[in-house]
């Protein structure tokens, strides 16, 4: 795998919490412009993976570049959250002085993209 042209990339990533493998030799690329959805049942290391990612867990093994070129694991959540990586959990919130189809109209405004137009 080439790093040379991607926004994020993973390669051999594992990590263990008291001897139970969470993340066993996970590579992953994005290129810049590409958007994924990472599904899978519970346990299966999706957090994990956005744990080390944005900082807050170090794997054991492997590589994790972002733009091509920034090392994660030698930055700590701060200095990542500054590069522009961050996370939103997921609580979905209604306007409830709107009807249903005002709030489900707000959300379907504007580009749906993460990179800026």
């Amino acid at each position: 795998m080439s790093k040379s042209n991607t926004i994020l990339y993973l390669d051999g990533v594992s990590v263990s919490f008291d001897g139970f493998r969470a993340i066993n030799n996970l590579s992953l690329v994005l290129d810049k412009g590409e958007m994924r959805a990472i599904i899978g049942p519970n346990g299966a290391g999706k957090t994990t993976m956005m744990d080390i990612v944005t900082g807050k867990t170090w794997p054991d093994e492997g590589e994790v570049f972002f733009d091509g070129q920034v090392d994660l694991t030698k930055h700590d959540e701060a200095e990542i959250a500054m590069m522009g990586i961050g996370r939103k959990f997921q609580k979905p919130t209604v306007f409830e002085s709107h009807t249903i189809e005002e709030n489900l109209m707000l959300a379907l405004k504007g580009p749906r993209s993460i990179f800026p137009a």
